[in-house]
């Protein structure tokens, strides 16, 4: 059996695989184990408990760098990873870290029409480059070129404003003293902080659930948070997308994109994302899609379980 894990900034997913079955399927709150070396034995105790073959092959995602086979997680710096030691400790046969987008990229061909919404058509370029980014704890981002997937921390990138109220934003965040990156932005802390700045309560401290929650109930501050939310996520995705040239598409992913309300997200993304002076014809052009499973790092790391990534 091979095993595939999606280790985030505040969930991990691990599911166990033999063929095409599903032998064990988790999803566990970081927060709850100190090191992922003990959720991770959690997960294997459940799993030998129920099955006795031996794990053949194991691909985990993290969302942070991976350099030697080693990750620190971005947005969790006292989770350290490193494949050798897993695999020797945890008998988990070969076994390889990935970027958590890279996984996503990986897993974009197991998508079914259900797993996505089609925000804006394009003219899709066979082959042609293709952008995955995402917002969650943090933002991820991947590229694919051709057969290969390009691990990237374009999450980090620096935001610019594009409008008095983004403008606002980055002055919240802690510009000019500091540097504000996209990430910063394009996350859930990023959705509290366009809320709080509509309610001009910047340090007033808020779940990016309950942002969404109330935008869903029609309160007018959360809604106009959502809206600059998604003008800023658009933003840093068409930015992005114009330094790969993403002809092949753009696929918008990350534990957030599948909770905002496509009446209140989709247009002020696209407007973002179209904003783009002399290119907005070149953005315009390329196919851009929601993904609505949280599971497709998931499936991608399970695909590259026993391949070289």
């Amino acid at each position: 059996m091979k095993i595939g894990g999606d280790v985030g900034g505040t969930k991990t997913l691990l599911e166990a695989r033999a063929g095409a079955f599903t032998l064990l399927k988790k999803r566990y709150e970081n927060d709850d184990f100190p090191t992922f070396d003990a959720l991770l034995a959690a997960f294997l105790d459940e799993l030998r408990a129920r099955h006795r073959a031996p794990v053949t092959a194991t691909c985990l995602a993290v969302a942070g760098p991976v350099t030697d086979q080693a990750a620190r997680l971005t947005n969790r710096p006292d989770w350290l990873l490193s494949a050798a030691d897993l695999s020797a400790c945890q008998h988990l046969g070969p076994t390889t870290l990935v970027n958590d987008f890279v996984a996503v990229a990986a897993g974009l061909s197991s998508l079914e029409a259900s797993d996505t919404r089609l925000l804006q058509a394009g003219e899709a370029v066979p082959q042609g480059p293709v952008l995955a980014l995402g917002p969650g704890t943090g933002l991820g981002v991947a590229m694919v070129d051709g057969m290969r997937v390009l691990a990237s921390e374009g999450g980090h990138i620096g935001f610019a404003p594009f409008d008095e109220e983004s403008t606002a934003l980055w002055r919240v965040l802690g510009a000019p003293a500091l540097r504000v990156t996209a990430e910063r932005v394009v996350s859930g802390s990023g959705l509290a902080a366009c809320y709080c700045l509509m309610a001009v309560t910047p340090g007033q401290l808020i779940e990016p659930a309950e942002v969404v929650a109330r935008a869903g109930a029609g309160e007018a501050l959360a809604q106009r948070a959502v809206r600059l939310f998604a003008r800023s996520f658009g933003a840093v995705a068409g930015d992005l997308a114009l330094v790969c040239l993403a002809r092949g598409g753009v696929y918008l992913a990350g534990g957030i994109t599948p909770r905002l309300p496509p009446d209140l997200f989709d247009e002020p993304f696209l407007a973002g994302f179209r904003a783009k002076a002399e290119h907005a014809t070149l953005v315009a052009a390329m196919p851009v899609t929601a993904v609505l499973s949280e599971e497709v790092g998931l499936r991608g790391a399970l695909h590259l379980a026993g391949h070289s990534a």
